[in-house]
Formats: C-alpha cells, structure tokens, sequence
C-alpha cells in the first residue's frame, strides 16, 4: 500500500511540474515562449535569449487559458527583438519583464487590453496615468552636445498628464541625453532613469517622490533644482553621479524624509566638491 501510495504522489507531482512548464512555439525562426499555468490562466515565464526573431508577440490565449501576466525576466537580454505585441488579456507585467533588449524600439498593446496602452512604442497604464517601460533603443539619432560633438541619442517627452515613473522604467536607457518631464509628474519610483545619460534634467514642482536609487549612475547630470514640493528623497537616489556638484533644495533639511547616501557620491565615496544648497 505504501509503495502504492509513493508511486502516485510521484506521478502527480510530474503532473504538476509538466503543466507548470508548458512551452508553445510561435513566430518563425527559432521562438519558443515558455508558459506557466495557474488557477486557469497563462503565465509568460520566458523567451529563449538565442531568439533569432525581431518581433515577440504575447497572444490573447495559450492552449484556451488567457495569458494575463509576463513576469520578471522572461523577456530579457534579448539581441534580435525590437518589437513586442502585448495581447488584450495581458494585466500584469513584472518590473524585470522587458529588460536589457538593446534593439528593442516598439511596444505595441491591442486595444482591448483594459490595464495597458502604448503611445508612439512606448508603455503605459491604460489612463496614462503612470509610465511603465521605454524600449532602450526608441529613437535613437544622431544628436550634438554642447561642445558640438555628434553622437548617438535620444530626446524623449515624457506626456503631461503623466503622474508616475515606474521602477526602471528607463532602465539602462544609455543612449537618453535629453528628457523632458512634465508637470503633473508625483513620484519618481526606484531605479526610474538608473544609467541615463542626461547632462540636466528639470524637476517639476509638483514633483513629491524621487525613489531609491532613481538617478544612479547619471554620471552625466552636472547640476539639479529639488523643488519644494518634494518630501523625500530615496537612498542612492543621486549614487555615483559623479559629476553631479551642484544641488538646489527648495526646502528646509529638516522638512524633508531623506534615505542613507541619497546625495551623490563617487562609488561610495564623499565627492569633496559637492555643493548642496538649503533653504533657510
């Protein structure tokens, strides 16, 4: 009986794992979307990072279940895409679900989709309310700096309207030199713009969270305006931002909830220059 009762808790559990790793084959070339099932619906869990495809498309359905969720690192460090197609049943998207793809320049959302729309390739939250994700390589051209160098870059606006900046939302968007954000903006959430290259950026001023780590590794951002409306400051917010030596703060120190190392630092370091200015 106890060898009995060994035998089927083993082929149920192998059930179970087989169900839990589904793999459909869509698209051409050598694509495989890797699916995971719960409580009666589809889960994107991967893409195989030697996808020779440009063009990933989340369908509405897998095997008659709705695929509702891309969770963290399943669209990630991906060579070739440059597109991605979000089908209508999609509601949640991990904060690590579209990472790290240096071609990709379009996110498009069907209509129908009642959680995410995409304007001009890039995502956001159905009332546009919140900025999910740029793809890394959206608009890049030829752009000059300051001394007339000319180099590769992107100049991007972000919507009025817009309230929030998800985490990582411009994560490692290197190429980034000029961004524009509007005046509805609230929070700027953890790693939003982490390795920007921005040499200035202005903070609105109903502007009242900058996340952890939100601006690390802007090594290019030179000077900043905190507005007075802002009532924290994340820790690392401003990390290794090392030309960074000139800070304006609108408000009173003591009026203000500020993380560990929020100034700017060189790996770690005191930058001996650094200039934060109060308000008195």
């Amino acid at each position: 009986m106890k060898k009995l009762i060994s035998v089927v808790i083993v082929l149920s559990l192998f059930i179970v794992c087989f169900s839990a790793c589904n793999m459909n084959e869509t698209g051409a070339g050598n694509l495989k979307i890797k699916y995971r099932i719960s409580d009666g619906e589809a889960i994107v869990i991967g893409v195989p990072d030697n996808a020779t495809v440009p063009e990933i498309v989340i369908p509405d359905e897998y095997e008659g279940k709705p695929v509702t969720e891309i969770a963290d690192f399943s669209i990630v460090n991906l060579e070739n895409v440059t597109k991605v197609t979000i089908g209508k049943n999609v509601r949640t998207i991990g904060l690590w679900g579209m990472e790290n793809n240096k071609k990709l320049t379009f996110i498009e959302v069907d209509d129908e989709n009642q959680y995410f729309t995409d304007a001009d390739g890039v995502l956001f939250s159905k009332d546009m309310k919140t900025l999910l994700f740029y793809p890394m390589a959206r608009g890049v051209e030829e752009m000059k700096t300051a001394d007339g160098a000319t180099v590769r870059g992107i100049s991007y606006s972000i919507p009025e309207g817009v309230e929030i900046v998800r985490t990582k939302a411009f994560y490692k968007c290197s190429d980034i030199r000029e961004l524009t954000l509007p005046e509805s903006l609230k929070t700027i959430e953890e790693k939003a713009f982490f390795r920007c290259s921005i040499s200035e950026i202005a903070l609105p001023e109903k502007l009242e969270f900058i996340g952890k780590d939100a601006f690390s590794y802007c090594t290019g951002l030179k000077s900043i305006v905190i507005p007075e409306s802002v009532k924290e400051i994340g820790e690392y917010a401003f990390y290794n931002c090392t030309a960074l030596l000139d800070i304006t703060v609108n408000s009173k120190e003591s009026d203000l909830t500020l993380g560990k190392n929020w100034q700017p630092t060189n790996n770690g370091l005191k930058i001996n220059e650094l200039k934060i200015t109060w308000k008195e």
